[in-house]
């Protein structure tokens, strides 16, 4: 009677994001659940280089002759984003690690860590804990893909997680080849699990899903010469990626969220590794970052590994039509796109498109699709670019 009752209550409290109803107790949230905050920051080398890309973004985007309008263009309208932008041009690098130091508290992060903010969730607990439910439940929906647990089946006894031991299925997840891959370094103020003096928030986990599903594809397809990932967040699967493969990684993104990867991605894969647009290119650079319109300017190889989350719906639906006229140029080539496809209106009064939509090209074509591994509501496609 009292199993059922604890069941009957998990079905109670589950929260619409989670795949899983999981049971776990206030002092283990309250133990290993926190904010994080760590202080990083950038050699004065990397910060000069960091202060030099944005100016030349800056530069370069004055002279745009094409603007696109779009949910993203929303997100980053906020004065943080100014902000940041401003601190950079301006070389103030007191006022620039004052903002970076508290990301996480601000608007630079929105869309790209937790599903709640800051603000709401250091004033309810009750949001805090559903928020670690759901990183709990992504946890173990990465640990049931890489088939380190069973996979729960509510037909055949229940989705109900309890007594899983956390710590380890981290250790083994983040362990590739008998080798430790250490944590992206999340923002300040993100909120997230720490084990072993180590921080992961939601991100580390979707993110690396994403990783070891580019290196699935690449170890199925041994032509493949590069990575490109048009909108790339903060950086956390190229971040990734860099553990599992060797191949050269692009990015294609926005002014500031450039600005905000060149510096989390500095910090976690390392300087040297990092190429910021306009530099001289040095052997050691995987990761490349690129503002979004450069990818009408460079002249893409075949054999290439498009990439897209979170994000190809919420864009300008013909800048969306504009990448997928240039992904088409490129023969031998493939997409992985893992995005959600509501059709809701976006903030800006229009309809999001989902990515099947947008793809209207004889060269394309449809090898898989699925729903998402981790997520509710989401879409993971799969295409060959011929």
């Amino acid at each position: 009677m009292i199993k059922k009752f604890k069941k009957f209550l998990l079905k109670l409290k589950k929260d619409n994001k989670s795949l899983h109803q999981i049971e776990v107790s206030n002092k283990y949230l309250s133990d290993n659940f926190h904010f994080n905050y760590s202080k990083n920051h950038l050699s004065e080398e990397g910060i000069d280089r960091l202060f030099s890309f944005a100016n030349r973004l800056l530069d370069k985007e004055k002279r745009l002759e094409y603007q696109k309008n779009d949910l993203w263009n929303k997100i980053i309208s906020g004065g943080d984003h100014d902000d940041l932008m401003k601190y950079c041009l301006n070389k103030d690098i007191k006022n620039f690690y004052s903002l970076i130091d508290i990301a996480g508290k601000t608007n630079l992060t929105s869309g790209f860590s937790n599903y709640l903010n800051y603000q709401i969730l250091s004033k309810s607990k009750k949001k805090k804990d559903k928020e670690a439910v759901q990183l709990l439940d992504k946890l173990i929906s990465l640990a049931e893909y890489l088939k380190l647990i069973k996979v729960y089946n509510p037909e055949q006894g229940g989705w109900e997680i309890n007594n899983v031991n956390y710590k380890d299925l981290i250790e083994s997840i983040f362990n590739v080849n008998n080798k430790k891959i250490t944590p992206f370094k999340s923002p300040n103020y993100i909120y997230g699990l720490r084990t072993n003096k180590e921080f992961y928030c939601l991100k580390d986990f979707k993110n690396f899903y994403t990783s070891i599903r580019i290196n699935e594809i690449l170890d199925n397809n041994a032509h493949i010469k590069t990575i490109a990932e048009i909108g790339a967040g903060l950086g956390y699967t190229a971040y990734y990626s860099t553990h599992l493969n060797k191949l050269p990684y692009n990015i294609y993104d926005l002014s500031s969220v450039l600005i905000l990867q060149a510096y989390y991605l500095m910090l976690s894969a390392g300087e040297e590794k990092i190429y910021l647009d306009g530099e001289e290119k040095k052997d050691d650079a995987q990761i490349c970052l690129y503002p979004y319109w450069e990818i009408f300017n460079h002249k893409f190889v075949d054999n290439t590994l498009w990439v897209n989350q979170d994000s190809f719906p919420e864009i300008d639906i013909n800048l969306a039509k504009k990448y997928v006229a240039i992904m088409s140029k490129t023969n031998k080539s493939y997409f992985l796109s893992i995005n959600q496809e509501s059709k809701n209106f976006n903030t800006m009064g229009k309809i999001q498109h989902p990515v099947n939509e947008i793809i209207s090209n004889e060269k394309w074509k449809l090898l898989y699709r699925s729903r998402d591994f981790l997520r509710l509501g989401y879409i993971e496609e799969f295409y060959s670019i011929n």
